[in-house]
């Protein structure tokens, strides 16, 4: 016997029955409870309608039969030529309400002690066509709250202990030819906003490693003041009077003048002075100070510069023991402005 029941009868769904003799009862002509391929949320029963809500205890493939997940979306090669999309999500809740809504919700909070990925995204390189591994947007039609293009928390939920980077980002190879940016960045706005292309709260770090990087300050300097560095990178602000004052301690030997040095005291050790290359050091002033006591200290210039002295009309070859030289460099050769 067949019948069609137009309604719910208790646990009976709509739908065509059949009497089975065999059991007893009425049975759906639709696959039998307990061997469908999905079921309804907490039952064993088949969906029936197209607005059913279903389950699956196992994993499910879209396009591939061959899976290593609980959801594989694919479009192999060669098919399917069409859709140019793997998997759309569209989020278009009307509800007026204040609730936080999603596009995606991802959590992974496996135990596994290998590596752990969020969103591993790979965009092949195949194509001529513009590539993007991330391409975000985000707007909003009125109102003030404040917008986030990358909103990032690392580490600090549960008190990493290894070393945390907020954006870890490696660009090109030695054979790139185009332009190469780490970060990209380029801010618009009003002209009485506060519009930065770039803003780092903490300190902030230049350089390609740590032995030769510099860390610029926190905080402003005062009007006037320009930045320095010490011998250990950090920079901090000074009076634009300042120079750097060295000595040659205990050294022994020719002693080269260094970069960093403005005024230098001499120290009998030494047997003579290396003066840097005017060429290169266009415009610096170096001060030298041979302490009392002291023999008289020659003179070791680069290439063919020279100290002259305008007063004199002639060559400065050495520094006798109490004197005092400020020389600066003209780019070709060292002039003595005072002694």
């Amino acid at each position: 016997m067949l019948v069609f029941l137009t309604k719910a009868v208790s646990s009976y769904q709509p739908g065509f029955y059949f009497w089975n003799a065999s059991e007893n009862k009425w049975k759906s002509l639709g696959v039998d409870n307990g061997s469908a391929n999905f079921y309804k949320p907490g039952t064993n029963s088949s969906p029936n309608t197209i607005t059913d809500p279903i389950y699956r205890e196992n994993s499910v493939g879209i396009g591939t039969d061959q899976l290593s997940s609980r959801l594989d979306v694919a479009i192999l090669s060669g098919k399917d030529l069409s859709l140019k999309k793997a998997l759309t999500v569209d989020n278009a809740n009307s509800a007026t309400d204040n609730l936080t809504t999603y596009g995606i919700i991802n959590d992974n909070r496996s135990s596994t002690n290998g590596t752990k990925y969020g969103i591993k995204n790979n965009v092949g390189g195949i194509g001529t066509g513009v590539h993007y591994g991330f391409f975000n947007e985000a707007y909003q039609n009125s109102g003030t709250n404040d917008i986030y293009g990358i909103f990032n928390r690392v580490g600090r939920t549960f008190g990493a202990k290894s070393n945390n980077y907020g954006i870890y980002s490696e660009i090109g190879t030695i054979q790139g030819v185009g332009n190469i940016y780490g970060i990209y960045s380029i801010a618009t706005g009003d002209a009485n906003s506060n519009v930065y292309a770039g803003y780092f709260s903490g300190r902030l770090g230049i350089g390609t490693s740590p032995d030769t990087d510099y860390v610029l300050p926190t905080a402003r300097g005062s009007e006037g003041q320009v930045m320095m560095l010490n011998a250990t990178g950090q920079a901090s602000w000074s009076n634009a009077g300042f120079q750097n004052y060295s000595s040659t301690t205990s050294s022994t030997g020719n002693f080269v003048i260094t970069d960093e040095i403005g005024t230098l005291r001499l120290n009998d050790q030494i047997s003579g002075i290396v003066i840097p290359a005017s060429a290169t050091n266009k415009g610096r002033i170096i001060r030298l100070l041979n302490w009392p006591g002291n023999a008289e200290k020659p003179f070791i210039f680069q290439g063919s510069d020279d100290l002259f002295d305008v007063r004199t009309n002639a060559k400065i070859t050495s520094i006798k023991p109490q004197q005092v030289f400020t020389i600066q460099s003209a780019g070709n050769r060292w002039i003595l402005l005072d002694y």
